[in-house]
């Protein structure tokens, strides 16, 4: 009898424990989930094709190398080598590159409901919840770092990175291919 009440006892507060202990979320797996866009994004990629559109519609193609590396940490480094042609393309549209090579790095934030890719700075939350007037000058450039990119997998397992102008139209679109 005593034996048949330590058992009762120690399923008890098995059982007690178990449902009152602390839950952990389960992590979205799902096709659109941040885990699932995360492992789509991830690896090489070269860019295939660059297009810049000036804020009144001129579109123009613009020759260019690139690649795109994203990370199982959600570091996302891409790098544009503008050719002497695309350079001329560039300011034919009234855009000024300083540098023919343009590389930019860091941690993103994916938001997949939005299809939205935001590079995240060390400080970005503090300075987006202070409205951090630096961060909105940047942001302003539709080329900037900064910029909020929309992303899209295509059926042909094309990677399309956009920015838009505040309007919402495209200021620069980018086309890659996986490498590896």
């Amino acid at each position: 009898m005593e034996r048949k009440r330590i058992w009762l006892v120690v399923a008890t507060l098995a059982l007690a424990t178990t449902a009152c202990g602390p839950r952990t979320p389960p992590i979205a797996t799902g096709e659109n989930s941040t885990n699932a866009v995360r492992k789509q994004l991830e690896g090489r990629w070269a860019l295939v094709a660059y297009r810049a559109t000036t804020p009144d519609g001129k579109t123009l193609d613009i020759d260019a190398n690139g690649q795109l590396v994203f990370d199982e940490f959600g570091m996302l480094k891409i790098e544009y080598k503008i050719s002497d042609v695309g350079m001329q393309t560039l300011t034919t549209l009234g855009i000024r590159s300083p540098n023919p090579t343009i590389t930019e790095s860091g941690r993103v934030v994916i938001d997949t409901q939005k299809r939205l890719i935001t590079y995240a700075s060390n400080d970005f939350t503090g300075k987006l919840l202070a409205a951090d007037p630096e961060l909105v000058r940047k942001r302003s450039n539709p080329y900037a770092l900064e910029r909020v990119r929309t992303y899209a997998f295509d059926s042909d397992g094309l990677l399309t990175l956009t920015t838009h102008y505040d309007d919402g139209k495209e200021a620069l679109m980018s086309r890659w291919k996986r490498s590896s």
